[in-house]
């Protein structure tokens, strides 16, 4: 069993599964710790659907049958560091909602730190820095770290844009070439727009990089280089707020690490930045 955590695997794994197989996930998800003292047959009854169905939704996952799938789960579940994701429910106290909402944060930055990849993002950080232009795809929620991303690239005096639009992206990546980057943000990897703007910007010769949580799905199998998050929930809710959290966690990571990577150069091309919006505002000022 790697680092991730046998429930984080199977959110992660989940979109890639066969229809019967992903019931057998999602109930796993809703009722983990039902699970850990049910028999198979129970498991399966629950699921309406036969042992031997939740037998290979087990080997999906790296587990040699159920018995070892449940002492993975248990393990998961006694881990200090496994703070469930319970949704918040309609009939919740105020107090409720705020833990709730606190702990599935906690957890999303938790799960994204032990998912991310320290040698993917020492590439992403250098082909960003080295690109000529950087354009940024995303839609829905995933516009709030596209846009922070755009706002940190410019800080720092990088060539970047932030597109939401459909028809925008496409002619963006139409244009992109071998100097450019195009970077695609989606949580569940399912945008069909996003991941062909990265094909598109590919077929220029840019380098693509995707930043998602769902290894397999389409906007990852269309980028060059892939960071993922780990907002466990589904494939359909995008705008969860520890989607978010996460999210604009990995793009704080990636700036850091390029103003890490470019600190003097990047420390002159931000007084100017600041200088300009200082010497704007105090015009702004004086001329009301």
């Amino acid at each position: 069993m790697d680092s991730r955590g046998i429930l984080l695997k199977i959110k992660q794994t989940l979109p890639l599964l066969a229809e019967q197989e992903r019931k057998v996930g999602d109930y796993v998800l809703r009722h983990p710790h039902e699970i850990v003292g049910c028999s198979i047959t129970r498991l399966a009854g629950a699921c309406d659907v036969s042992n031997t169905t939740v037998s290979r939704f087990c080997r999906r996952l790296g587990v040699k049958g159920y018995r070892p799938f449940r002492i993975a789960l248990a393990r998961d579940l006694g881990s200090p560091e496994s703070l469930m994701y319970i949704e918040v429910r309609p009939d919740d106290t105020l107090a409720s909602v705020a833990q709730k909402t606190f702990a599935a944060n906690i957890q999303a930055l938790r799960d994204t730190q032990k998912v991310l990849d320290l040698s993917v993002l020492e590439n992403v950080v250098e082909t960003v820095l080295q690109a000529r232009r950087v354009d940024i795809y995303a839609t829905g929620g995933a516009g709030i770290a596209a846009r922070e991303l755009h706002f940190k690239c410019m800080q720092l005096g990088l060539n970047a844009n932030a597109f939401l639009d459909l028809q925008m992206q496409l002619m963006s990546a139409a244009s992109l070439t071998a100097d450019d980057v195009g970077l695609g943000i989606s949580h569940s990897g399912t945008q069909r727009h996003v991941a062909e703007a990265l094909r598109l910007a590919g077929s220029g010769g840019a380098t693509t990089i995707a930043l998602t949580s769902y290894p397999g799905s389409l906007v990852a199998q269309a980028a060059d280089l892939v960071l993922y998050t780990a907002a466990l929930g589904t494939p359909t809710v995008h705008d969860s707020p520890s989607v978010r959290s996460a999210q604009l966690s990995v793009v704080d990571v990636i700036y850091e690490a390029m103003l890490m990577k470019e600190r003097e150069l990047a420390r002159d091309k931000m007084a100017r930045v600041a200088r300009a919006i200082s010497d704007h505002t105090t015009g702004s000022s004086h001329g009301a």
